[in-house]
């Protein structure tokens, strides 16, 4: 069970920091509407791997 949640955690994070830097691309520069996103959508993806590690045990 673990495992499903801590995979789906790292899949929202890495859809998060993929939003910031297409954001980026297209906008040219980055507000802090996207530094949010993008530290926000990193603590979510570290976060699902420390669960998704605590289901293995």
């Amino acid at each position: 069970m673990f495992f499903y949640i801590g995979t789906g955690m790292q899949l929202v994070g890495l859809a998060s920091v993929g939003l910031c830097l297409l954001a980026g691309l297209t906008k040219g520069d980055y507000g802090q509407l996207e530094l949010i996103q993008l530290v926000g959508g990193s603590l979510v993806f570290y976060l699902g791997t420390y669960v998704k590690g605590k289901g293995r045990n």
